[in-house]
């Protein structure tokens, strides 16, 4: 069997197994990894009401968790400092307010590490077609999504790598500068991104820097498996050939 052939087939084995064509890839632990911006998404876009279905306490260790208070810019709503109840979650729906869905980030360990945040708007623009925060990032380029359709609509297969995907408004983790008693959001009913009161309860979708666990899924690794050994097979049989 000629040596280049094989090379070529392996690579082709581990693209296919790997997705390393896709911009998206599913990680294990319930994460889904972006290559393109080097940042992994919680594959469950409602991970909040997930963990609240299986942990009766789960709000009361996120309060906890962050010492009852969430510190943001002073704004005409606190000082500063914002004292966490239980009213800033709901645990039917999962929306949380501003504050609460900060707390619930800080407080998250998956994929057996923490440092999880809310998505950044680091460019501070509303309307359609605003790509340049994480979430119209992953919207409109990953998803493949038009204006004013829902994020639904995506025929992009890596949409299916996700889960619990609300049809509605999710937090971003920035606070709108100009009156910091507002933040910023992501509408994926339509693609349009703004701000709003930090007590609205909207829903959170969580993300953190890097590749968390840079192992692809199960299947992948079988797909990989399968592949070099009937490369293995073919190559024997050239020999003895």
């Amino acid at each position: 069997m000629n040596t280049k052939f094989l090379t070529t087939a392996a690579v082709l084995a581990i693209s296919l197994s790997t997705g390393a064509q896709a911009s998206l890839v599913a990680r294990t632990g319930g994460m889904v990894y972006d290559t393109v911006n080097n940042i992994t998404w919680a594959a469950d876009a409602n991970l909040f009401q997930t963990q609240a279905a299986s942990n009766a306490n789960l709000v009361s260790e996120i309060i906890a968790a962050n010492g009852g208070v969430i510190h943001d810019t002073p704004n005409g709503y606190d000082n500063g400092t914002y004292t966490l109840t239980t009213a800033d979650f709901d645990t039917t729906t999962g929306r949380m307010t501003w504050w609460g869905a900060q707390a619930w980030a800080n407080n998250l360990t998956l994929g057996g590490v923490t440092g999880w945040s809310l998505p950044s708007t680091p460019i501070e623009d509303f309307g359609y077609n605003v790509t340049s925060s994480q979430m119209g990032d992953l919207f409109y380029n990953q998803l493949g999504v038009s204006a004013g359709s829902s994020i639904a609509t995506s025929t992009n297969p890596n949409y299916n790598l996700f889960t619990n995907l609300q049809i509605y408004v999710y937090w971003s983790g920035s606070e709108y500068a100009p009156d910091p008693i507002n933040a910023w959001n992501f509408n994926t009913g339509n693609g349009y991104q703004y701000y709003n009161f930090k007590y609205y309860q909207l829903y959170a979708w969580a993300v953190r820097p890097g590749d968390v666990a840079a192992v692809p899924v199960p299947g992948a690794f079988w797909l990989f498996g399968s592949a070099m050994v009937g490369l293995m097979g073919l190559k024997r049989r050239g020999s003895i050939g």
